[in-house]
């Protein structure tokens, strides 16, 4: 656990279902039933590590790489959620397809179309992605 640095690394240990989120939050509220995997793919060194922790928190088993060639080297590797920045030095968002932050428009309609099954926008919102790991959740309950 701890910081998430520019090499892979993993969280193994299930986390708290209680982060320091505003009372009241979807995120707050969320108790997810399975055991998730998640892949952050992100050259901003802060942005891994917000989202490596939000999603250590609630026990989520997260990974984090700074290039996108590191996320290739992973391919054999299952992920629930991989969150993948749409513009990175090595290799952008549209060419690993995972769900992506975007921050126009025009981004959000690329990463869907290269066949993302949705897009965060940064800042990104707690609540959104709390929204998408219960839909992961339930997806994994179903099968």
């Amino acid at each position: 656990m701890g910081a998430a640095p520019d090499s892979a690394e993993r969280n193994d240990s299930s986390g708290s279902n209680s982060p320091e989120c505003e009372r009241g939050s979807r995120w707050a509220e969320l108790v997810l039933t399975n055991l998730s995997t998640a892949l952050v793919v992100d050259g901003v060194t802060v942005c891994r590590l917000i989202a490596f922790h939000l999603l250590e928190s609630i026990g989520v088993e997260t990974m984090t790489v700074g290039s996108g060639r590191e996320a290739l080297e992973l391919s054999g590797t299952h992920y629930e959620l991989i969150l993948v920045d749409r513009y990175m030095r090595d290799m952008d968002g549209l060419e690993i397809i995972g769900l992506t932050s975007g921050e126009i428009e025009t981004d959000r309609m690329d990463m869907m179309n290269a066949g993302a099954d949705g897009c965060l926008e940064r800042p990104m919102s707690v609540d959104a992605l709390a929204d998408i790991l219960a839909e992961i959740d339930y997806e994994i309950d179903s099968r």
